[in-house]
């Protein structure tokens, strides 16, 4: 009797021990970055099937999750929190890590300003000039590129798409350490959130960003300086106008006069600029189509360009009033965080397929709490007997 008392206690002491050390007064559910980042995740994925039901199966562990001290090599991409007690796995950093890329496939598969422009130019051709001038019927921007004996038009269709690959991965990078930020230590919360709830970002990371996102711009914008699409019309031209026909003037002259408020530029309208460092957690739309150019460019018309402007006007005003979800502190984490998985990123986002063909999920970590108990009340049942 006395043997099966001190068995009985011995498992009541043991799972006493067992709850006392997994069990934490943090709820990894109430994580401020979580519920900041969780949507985020969410919408990157939606238009992945494996992604999204991986996505649903992790943030359901996340939600549940004890707090474990991970190392940096567990954390992977978001090592910055390694050697913390964080809510985060491997798996869920691989998923981080995928749904950054997966942001921008959307964002790649819109018809960018330099589409348009060669979609501009068809439409002026076939209505301005006389279909017997023309060395076809009917000329359309999908011919226009895949004529390969456009060297010039090939040269800036390469370089436009640098450019905007380079855009696309300072995106990437930065919602990338955005959504790591759930990682951080369920007991270091102030070091990475103020009182009102916002990320404390490091200079560097501000700055790495902006100055990606900008040179992007840059780069992408000189493409459309009156000089260059004159160069890019007047090969255009040649390959489709005979020869002697002044048509193809006017046609350089309409295409020039659209594009004069093209608006690929990195400028808000009041003095800042549309790619935001303070802005991590939201939909930065305005930043994310800058390169699309403006909304009406194959509308043809000055009057529906003007009217798009001022759209654009209002939509950069209610961004302007939106309050930061980040402040700039020099003790702040560094979020401008860069991966391999960005090397899938191209022009169009066509690579960008099958990213979770690889990933399961680990079982979860309630079954192996139960597990490791009952392991406990195996070994003091043969430890008594």
């Amino acid at each position: 009797m006395m043997r099966i008392q001190y068995f009985l206690n011995l498992v009541i002491l043991l799972s006493i021990c067992f709850v006392s050390v997994s069990t934490t007064t943090v709820s990894c559910n109430a994580h401020p970055a979580f519920n900041k980042a969780k949507q985020i995740i969410t919408n990157a994925v939606q238009q992945d099937a494996k992604g999204k039901a991986l996505n649903d199966q992790l943030q359901q562990k996340f939600q549940s999750a004890q707090p474990q001290v991970r190392n940096a090599q567990d954390l992977g991409v978001c090592s910055n929190y390694g050697g913390q007690s964080t809510c985060c796995d491997t798996e869920i950093v691989k998923l981080i890590d995928k749904a950054a890329l997966l942001k921008i496939k959307p964002i790649q598969k819109q018809k960018s300003a330099f589409q348009k422009l060669i979609s501009v130019y068809a439409t002026q051709l076939n209505k301005i000039c006389n279909p017997s001038f023309l060395v076809q019927a009917s000329i359309t921007a999908d011919k226009i590129f895949s004529n390969t004996a456009l060297l010039t038009l090939y040269s800036y269709k390469q370089f436009q798409a640098n450019c905007k690959i380079n855009f696309a991965k300072a995106i990437s990078s930065y919602t990338r350490g955005a959504m790591c930020s759930i990682c951080a230590g369920v007991d270091q919360i102030s070091d990475y959130f103020n009182a009102q709830g916002q990320l404390k970002i490091h200079p560097d990371s501000i700055n790495s960003f902006e100055k990606a996102t900008n040179d992007a711009i840059v780069c992408y914008s000189n493409i459309f300086t009156p000089a260059n699409i004159d160069v890019v019309v007047k090969e255009l031209n040649s390959a489709y106008i005979k020869k002697n026909n002044s048509c193809g003037d006017d046609v350089a002259k309409s295409v020039k006069d659209i594009f004069t408020n093209h608006k690929v530029v990195n400028d808000d309208g009041n003095g800042g600029k549309q790619c935001k460092g303070l802005f991590v957690y939201g939909e930065q739309t305005a930043c994310q189509n800058v390169l699309q150019g403006n909304p009406q460019l194959e509308q043809q018309t000055q009057r529906l360009l003007r009217s798009s402007e001022r759209e654009d006007a209002d939509q950069q005003v209610r961004l302007l009033q939106a309050v930061p979800d980040a402040i700039q502190d020099p003790n702040g984490i560094r979020i401008f965080i860069q991966s391999t998985t960005d090397s899938l990123i191209d022009e169009n986002g066509d690579a960008i397929v099958g990213v979770f063909d690889e990933q399961k999920t680990n079982p979860s970590k309630s079954n192996a709490h139960l597990l490791t108990l009952e392991t406990l009340i195996i070994l003091a049942t043969i430890f008594v007997l």
